[in-house]
């Protein structure tokens, strides 16, 4: 039941991502402009990229909250943007929704892809000698192991410079057997706020 969530949420979701560990969730790479650094933007327009309504409005709503929470403004695009029945977004509708929220910045996230990996886990040799290692590995080889599956859901983030439409930050998230599609929402936010605040890109927390 679990695997069919994150499969659900692997075809339904969006096209972006990460060092820091949080639970399940790791940034693997990340990029930053360095004539940026220290120089934090002040309000967020969010744009979660996907093929499902609901998941985009919880995605957005959530890295909202999450922004504010570390004291910057911040809006839904799914809040303030109409869209075609495609979900695809004009440049026009967003130009417009940040100068009339007053933005300094735009988050993309979306996903990179998903890996489905089989694990078979076979018992140990026991047997000493080579008769005993054969048999050891004949009944490996003739009965089946036990058997899981391992799910790895990547994700990458954009932060853009809305005058100049320069990439500020970028990253690159891994998150390793998630337990919900709101698993991943929340660790990969926490993740991407926490580097965005080492890079002194948000405001210092008060």
């Amino acid at each position: 039941m679990r695997n069919g969530a994150i499969k659900w949420f692997a075809c339904v979701v969006l096209s972006g991502v990460l060092i820091i560990a949080c639970g399940g969730t790791k940034l693997n790479t990340t990029k930053v402009d360095e004539a940026r650094l220290g120089k934090p933007v002040s309000d967020i327009l969010v744009i979660a990229i996907t093929y499902e309504k609901e998941l985009r409005h919880s995605f957005e709503d959530k890295f909202v909250a999450q922004f504010k929470t570390a004291g910057i403004e911040a809006v839904s695009s799914a809040d303030v943007i109409p869209i075609s029945e495609k979900q695809q977004l004009e440049k026009d509708a967003i130009l417009k929704a940040v100068n009339k929220f007053e933005n300094d910045a735009v988050i993309i996230i979306h996903m990179v892809g998903v890996e489905e990996k089989e694990i078979i886990t076979r018992s140990p040799s026991s047997g000493r000698g080579y008769y005993g290692h054969y048999l050891w590995a004949y009944g490996n080889t003739h009965q089946p192991g036990y058997s899981s599956t391992r799910i790895t859901v990547r994700l990458a983030t954009n932060l853009y410079d809305v005058k100049t439409e320069k990439l500020i930050w970028s990253g690159k998230s891994e998150t390793l057997r998630p337990d919900s599609v709101n698993q991943i929402i929340d660790d990969v936010i926490k993740v991407v706020i926490q580097d965005l605040q080492k890079n002194k890109l948000l405001p210092p927390k008060k």
